[in-house]
C-alpha cells in the first residue's frame, strides 16, 4: 500500500500511479499480508455486528424473521439435494404437491446455494443461511473497501468506507428475510476492476474472468439485481466518461469490449439459470408495482422501525410512507450527508464529482416514477419511463438505495485524504454513523428460533410417514416449519402448500383454499372445504405446530376430538 497523502489534486490532474509503483505497493508480499489483515478486520466487523445474534446457536437461530427466509433456507438445501441426486433444481415436487412448483421464475438462489453447499452438507440449512447472510454483507463491504482504496490510495479511509457499508440501512431492511437481495457487491466490485484496468494495474483477461464470475453469480442470486446493477453499471460508465481526463477516458473506452466480454462470459456461465428464466418468460402482470415502493423523500433523514435511534421520534411520519420497513431503506445519517457535502466542496476532484453525480442519479431513480413526500405522491419523475420496459417494470426503485449508500461510503475514503478535512472528524463521522445505524431488530423476532420440536428430532415424524407422503403442516408454507422439516427429513415427504413462488404466483394460489392457507386466513370456511381438499391432494396426516394454537382451533372444528398431542405438535389422522 502506498503512503496515504493529504493533498487534493485539481480536477484536471487525476493521478494515474504507474504499474511499477503498484507492484512495490499492495501486491508486494507485505502488501498482500496487509490486504489479508484488512479483509480479516472487515470479516471480524461483519461477525461482530451481524453474526453476534446467532453465534450462541448457529444451527437453530436464523439471521432473519419468519416468513420469506423459510423459503430461502429451503432453496439452499433443495438446490444441493437436486444436484447430488440428478434432479431438476428449477422444479421441486415437494411443494404444492402433487403438482409441484416450477422454480424457473422463482428466486431460488442457485449460485448462493453452490457457494455455501459445504456448510449445507455438514451443518444444515440454517447454518448455511447464516453463512450466506454474513458472506453477502462482507462481500459488499469488501467491494466498497477495494474501490475506495483503489480510487484514493488510503488504507484506513477505505476500511472506514467498508465498515460503514456493512451496517447500511439496506442490509438492515432486507435482513428481515430477503437473502437474494443481499448480494449487491457486484457493482462496486466491477467499478474496482475497471478502475484498475484503466490505470494499468489489472490485466484485461482478469477483467473478463472476474467480471464473468461476478455476473454469473449475481444472475444466480437475483435476476432483479442483475438487471438493475446492469442499468447502474451503464450509469457509472457514463459518469466516469464525463468526469475523466481525456487520457483516462480513452483508456476507459478501450476497456469496454473486455468488460462486455466478461458480461457475455457471465451469461454463458449462468446458462442454466438464463435458459430457465427464458423458458418461464417475464410475467405479464407485475406482482409489486414500482409506484408502491418508492423511496419517500423524508426517508433520507428519517429511519424506519428497524433502526434503534429515531424509532419512536419519526413514528408519525413513517405512518404515511408507502411500502414497508424492509423496503424503505433510503436513510442516510445526517453526519454522513454533511461529510459528503464538505468533501465535495473541499476536495473537488474528478472522482469526488463522479461519485456524487452517480449517487445523485441513483437517488433520483430510487424515488420511483412519482416523487413521494411523507406518503403524498406529487410530480412524475424520470423512472416513469423505465416502468414501461420489460424487466425494469418489476424492479422496486426503493432498492436502488443500496447504490446510493455505497457511493457515499466510498467518499469517506476521499475525505480521509483530503487536506482541510481533519481525520478525527472523518473517523468520528464514521463512528457516529454506525451508532445512528444500529439495528432495532429484536422487536421483529430477529433472529428467529427455528429449533425443531421433539416430534421431528426424535424421529417420530419419520415413523409416521412413508416416502412420498403428502403431509399438511400448519401454519402452511413459509409461515410454518413444514418446508424446513421436508429438508431435514431429506425430502422424504411433500407438502400440499408452499411459498409465494417468484415473479408469478404458483397456480395453486389461484384457488381459494390454498390462498386462505397461505395468507393465514383463520376466518375461512375450513369446516366444509378442508377435508375435500385434503382428499383431492391425497393428504392423510395433518401436523399443527404447538406454537400456533390458533391452527389447532381450526383443525378441531374440522376434525373434532381427533387431536393427538405429542412432541410439541398436534397430529390429526385424516379419515
Amino acid at each position: 500500500m502506498t503512503t496515504e497523502g493529504r493533498s487534493a489534486p485539481p480536477p484536471q490532474a487525476e493521478p494515474v500511479p504507474s504499474p511499477a509503483r503498484w507492484r512495490t505497493g499492495s501486491w508486494s508480499r507485505p502488501g498482500r499480508r496487509r490486504l489479508l489483515v484488512d479483509l480479516l478486520l472487515l470479516a471480524a466487523w461483519t461477525v461482530a455486528f451481524w453474526g453476534r445474534w446467532v453465534l450462541r446457536d448457529f444451527g437453530d437461530l436464523r439471521l432473519s424473521n419468519s416468513g420469506d427466509s423459510e423459503s430461502f433456507e429451503y432453496y439452499l438445501v433443495w438446490n444441493l439435494h437436486a444436484l447430488l441426486h440428478g434432479e431438476n433444481p428449477f422444479s421441486t415436487p415437494h411443494l404444492y404437491a402433487p403438482d409441484g412448483l416450477d422454480l424457473s421464475n422463482a428466486i431460488s438462489i442457485p449460485s448462493v446455494s453452490l457457494l455455501v453447499a459445504p456448510v449445507t452438507a455438514l451443518f444444515g440449512g440454517t447454518a448455511a443461511y447464516n453463512t450466506a447472510f454474513l458472506l453477502s454483507v462482507f462481500s459488499a463491504g469488501t467491494a466498497v473497501f477495494l474501490l475506495a482504496r483503489e480510487l484514493f490510495h488510503t488504507r484506513w479511509g477505505a476500511l472506514l468506507a467498508g465498515a460503514v457499508t456493512i451496517v447500511s440501512p439496506y442490509f438492515t431492511g432486507h435482513a428481515l428475510g430477503h437473502l437474494n437481495l443481499m448480494w449487491v457487491f457486484g457493482l462496486p466490485l466491477l467499478a474496482y476492476l475497471v478502475a484498475r484496468t484503466v490505470r494499468g494495474r489489472l490485466r484485461r483477461r482478469w477483467l473478463v474472468l472476474v467480471t464473468g464470475a461476478t455476473v454469473a453469480f449475481t444472475i444466480g442470486a437475483s435476476t432483479e439485481l442483475f438487471v438493475t446493477e446492469s442499468v447502474f453499471a451503464v450509469v457509472a460508465l457514463v459518469v466516469a466518461g464525463v468526469v475523466a481526463t481525456p487520457d483516462l477516458r480513452r483508456r476507459l473506452l478501450l476497456s469496454l469490449p473486455w468488460l462486455a466480454g466478461g458480461g457475455v462470459l457471465g451469461l454463458l456461465l449462468a446458462g442454466p439459470v438464463v435458459i430457465a428464466g427464458l423458458r418461464a418468460g417475464i410475467p405479464e402482470t407485475v406482482a409489486n408495482p414500482p409506484s408502491a415502493y418508492p423511496t419517500d423523500l423524508t426517508n433520507v433523514v428519517a429511519p424506519t422501525r428497524t433502526t434503534l435511534i429515531g424509532d419512536s421520534f419519526f413514528a408519525g411520519l413513517r405512518a404515511s410512507w408507502l411500502g414497508n420497513d424492509a423496503e424503505n431503506t433510503g436513510y442516510v445519517p445526517v453526519v454522513l450527508l454533511l461529510l459528503t457535502l464538505v468533501t465535495l466542496v473541499v476536495a473537488r476532484t474528478r472522482a469526488t464529482v463522479g461519485l456524487v453525480l452517480f449517487a445523485g442519479v441513483a437517488f433520483l431513480c430510487s424515488l420511483g416514477p412519482v416523487l413521494t413526500i411523507a406518503g403524498q405522491q406529487t410530480v412524475p419523475l424520470p423512472w416513469t419511463w423505465a416502468t414501461s420496459l420489460p424487466g425494469l417494470d418489476h424492479a422496486l426503485p426503493s432498492r436502488f438505495s443500496a447504490f446510493v449508500f455505497m457511493a457515499l461510503s466510498v467518499l469517506i475514503a476521499q475525505a480521509w485524504v483530503t487536506r482541510g478535512v481533519p481525520r478525527w472528524a472523518v473517523g468520528a463521522t464514521a463512528a457516529v454513523s454506525v451508532v445512528l445505524l444500529l439495528p432495532n431488530l429484536s422487536e421483529w423476532s430477529f433472529p428467529v428460533d427455528v429449533s425443531d420440536p421433539p416430534f421431528v428430532t426424535s424421529g417420530a415424524l419419520a415413523e409416521r410417514i412413508e416416502d412420498g407422503d403428502n403431509v399438511l403442516v400448519l401454519p402452511a408454507g413459509q409461515w410454518g416449519p413444514g418446508m424446513r422439516w421436508v429438508t431435514e427429513l431429506d425430502f422424504r415427504f411433500d407438502l400440499p402448500t408452499g411459498n409465494g413462488g417468484g415473479a408469478e404466483l404458483p397456480p395453486a394460489l389461484h384457488e381459494p383454499l390454498p390462498v386462505a392457507l397461505f395468507v393465514q386466513d383463520l376466518t375461512y370456511d375450513y369446516e366444509s372445504k378442508l377435508l375435500p381438499y385434503l382428499e383431492e391432494v391425497d393428504v392423510e396426516l395433518v401436523v399443527v405446530d404447538a406454537a400456533h394454537p390458533e391452527w389447532k382451533a381450526v383443525m378441531d372444528r374440522v376434525l373434532p376430538g381427533a387431536a393427538e398431542a405429542t412432541g410439541g405438535v398436534w397430529v390429526y389422522e385424516v379419515p
